[in-house]
């Protein structure tokens, strides 16, 4: 998700419920993650929980926008591809462990969510901030550098399934991921980049 610097009073109840339920769903879908990455819990169990979240949080998104000001159309967007690639694990387990690889990036969301719900300068919403910062990595080195690692595990020629994948599984798989970091370029780094100051 992307940042949306939206004045308190300005906030819809919509947008400030949706913040609040948020905060423990993602912060969820993070640990879980983590959990399934240490072989803690099952990664195709995480993945249909992760495709239900991303189904549920469109429609309620389609039909309520103000739930995230400014960003809505893109994080619909966000979330058809994110549903689209989930697709894979879920109908091949054997990938399933996929889903807490990219899923991991819950974990920025969380803090990008937490940061906000906290007062601005407080002990907690720095060391949310200072969070936020660091793993950012994973969106920007481990959501691109893992478009190379679906290119080789969903090709045709995989070793992970007798006779591999379609190419359209393959396909769908790939520009998902893609897009993805193309999101994440396009709404999120604009997001970290100084603010032009208005000339007098």
């Amino acid at each position: 998700m992307a940042p949306t610097d939206v004045p308190k009073k300005e906030r819809s109840l919509s947008y400030r419920l949706h913040d609040a339920l948020n905060v423990p769903l993602v912060g969820g879908l993070a640990i879980m993650c983590i959990l399934g990455l240490l072989g803690l819990m099952d990664a195709h169990l995480i993945t249909k929980i992760f495709i239900s979240y991303i189904a549920v949080d469109t429609i309620w998104i389609v039909l309520s926008p103000s739930a995230v000001p400014r960003f809505a159309w893109a994080i619909v967007l966000h979330h058809v591809l994110t549903f689209l690639i989930l697709l894979h694990p879920l109908r091949f387990p054997e990938h399933a462990i996929e889903t807490c690889r990219d899923g991991i990036v819950e974990l920025n969301t969380f803090f990008l969510i937490a940061r906000r719900q906290l007062t601005r300068g407080s002990l907690l919403n720095r060391a949310c901030d200072l969070m936020y910062h660091l793993t950012l990595s994973i969106r920007f080195l481990w959501q691109p550098y893992l478009i190379y690692h679906f290119r080789i595990i969903t090709h045709m020629n995989s070793t992970d399934r007798p006779g591999g994948y379609t190419f359209r599984e393959h396909y769908m798989v790939m520009v998902s991921q893609v897009l993805l970091c193309v999101f994440n370029i396009l709404i999120v780094l604009p997001g970290l980049l100084p603010k032009k100051k208005k000339k007098a």
